[in-house]
């Protein structure tokens, strides 16, 4: 009897280990019952990643650093591609009008180029939540089973070891 019992304390501590491990990938999907939102210890942590913020601190820097590539490729749209689709515009566009529409196009990209690159980040973001809770957890899931194993043993080890405690107990009461 004494055997029983502490062989079954020592499953249920085994169990609860690799209960608390299941948990925090449990449920896979965020599930809602009633007002509550029940999902994982996983996706909460991902949700709480600050990625806004450390691509909001790129938006206006990185518009200055690619600068040179949009003045670069807006010469070699209006000296040689506007040429070629539209020949006869191009006759009546010379240096200086260039230099004005340039102007132009890099002011209203200066003004569009934060707010893309917001959606952009934003679509990035959820792509890899996305990613993350598909692919990731699994594999994460696996890994920390893995690594806990010998954690589990251990309270497999203490869990019998309560459990002949009990039935000691037991006996001499």
């Amino acid at each position: 009897m004494g055997i029983l019992i502490s062989f079954t304390t020592g499953a249920l501590a085994w169990c609860l280990a690799w209960i608390f491990i299941k948990i925090l990938f449990i449920p896979k999907i965020p599930t809602k019952i009633g007002e509550f939102l029940w999902e994982s210890a996983f996706n909460k942590i991902i949700k709480d990643l600050p990625i806004e913020s450390l691509i909001a601190q790129y938006k206006e820097n990185s518009f200055h650093a690619i600068l040179p590539a949009i003045d670069a490729n807006l010469d070699l749209f209006f000296k040689d591609r506007l040429a070629e689709k539209l020949p006869v515009v191009a006759m009546f566009i010379g240096e200086k009008t260039i230099l004005q529409l340039k102007e132009v196009f890099i002011d209203e990209l200066r003004q569009l180029f934060p707010a893309l690159i917001g959606q952009l980040a934003q679509n990035i973001h959820q792509d890899f939540l996305s990613t993350l809770s598909s692919k990731w957890a699994p594999i994460l899931e696996t890994i920390l089973l893995k690594a806990t194993q010998k954690l589990r043993w251990i309270c497999v080890l203490i869990g019998c070891i309560w459990g002949w405690g009990i039935y000691l107990l037991i006996q001499h009461l």
